[in-house]
């Protein structure tokens, strides 16, 4: 083990932490490093959505949020059509032949 520190918790925790660990055949350090990679993932997700909370809040804020998203949507697909389907490198897949370049008609 290259990096380690010693951190003490309550008897109750141990055996918990032991018994998670007997039930899932992983070493205890494992169960400890999934449990703080979860609980790391909840707080962010909980900061994310306070965050959102807070602009929805604000009108001018959220207007001009809601303004910029709208703004970028218009380039998804890039005005391809969403039945063709494409392959890693610009390859289309199945052979389906796409729509010429300077067809608009599909523009977001």
């Amino acid at each position: 083990m290259a990096n380690s520190s010693i951190v003490r918790i309550n008897n109750e925790t141990k055996r918990t932490l032991e018994e998670l660990s007997r039930k899932s055949g992983e070493p205890m350090l494992n169960v400890i490093d999934r449990a703080i990679e979860e609980y790391r993932r909840r707080v962010f997700l909980e900061e994310t959505n306070a965050a959102y909370a807070k602009l929805k809040k604000d009108e001018k804020a959220s207007g001009e949020y809601d303004r910029e998203i709208a703004a970028w949507d218009s380039t998804l697909m890039d005005g391809l059509d969403d039945s063709e389907s494409w392959e890693e490198g610009g390859k289309q897949a199945s052979g389906k032949k796409g729509r010429k370049t300077n067809d608009k008609s599909r523009a977001r």
